[in-house]
């Protein structure tokens, strides 16, 4: 996996990585899973909302009245994923590991959130977010039974796990924290939504690690 690199050279880079069938293959097949994903995620979510889960008793919630923060949550997300995305553009194997990455987070999300079946918190303030909100799906407005684990943090948590300088991590695990905080200060998530954040990412970070196969020439000498 390359390390940080400057700007120059990013096409002699990418035209390395692409070189490989290796490469190739896997960038195919996992950029028509993150599509096939984006696809399906209306339907889900629309059987998501139309369920009944389970209430949730928060003590941690209860402590924090709750606000709405969505401006500032939202230039966190954004801020930190544009940091990601110069990156993944300098970084071929960077790109194929976060693209495997994400993935595994959507599959894992979908799953634990059919499996654990939560209603809303009590005095959750809607997180509006136009750019997710357009690939959820908005027939059934605002998505709520989205719990388990947290999306916005699992999110921050990886790019923390996947930018490669140390400045650039702390500045990550810093935002993951914040946004963490913050949608609990919204009434968004459950604190073990949080919490739950930060073990499935971490698990699936070291799953990406082990399935993606970087050839020689797709790495700097």
């Amino acid at each position: 996996m390359e390390t940080t690199q400057p700007i120059s050279g990013i096409y002699e880079r990418w035209s390395r990585a692409l070189s490989s069938i290796v490469f190739r293959k896997q960038l195919f097949v996992y950029l028509l899973i993150f599509v096939a994903i984006l696809i399906f995620f209306p339907n889900f979510f629309a059987f998501i909302e139309s369920r009944k889960g389970w209430l949730l008793t928060d003590p941690v919630l209860q402590l924090i009245p709750a606000n709405d923060l969505s401006i500032i949550t939202f230039s966190i997300i954004w801020i930190m994923s544009f940091m990601l995305l110069i990156r993944i553009i300098q970084l071929p194997s960077l790109a194929l590991l976060s693209i495997i990455a994400i993935d595994l987070i959507f599959i894992t999300r979908m799953i634990t959130i059919f499996l654990f079946p939560l209603e809303p918190p009590p005095g959750l303030i809607a997180l509006e977010d136009p750019i997710s909100n357009f690939f959820y799906g908005k027939t059934h407005g605002f998505i709520t039974r989205d719990l388990f684990f947290s999306g916005h943090t699992s999110s921050m948590i990886m790019i923390g796990l996947l930018l490669p300088g140390k400045w650039e991590k702390r500045l990550a695990f810093t935002a993951a924290f914040a946004v963490g905080f913050l949608v609990l200060v919204q009434h968004i998530h459950y604190s073990i939504d949080v919490l739950g954040a930060w073990v499935f990412t971490w698990f699936l970070y070291r799953l990406a690690k082990a399935i993606i196969v970087i050839p020689q020439n797709a790495s700097p000498n």
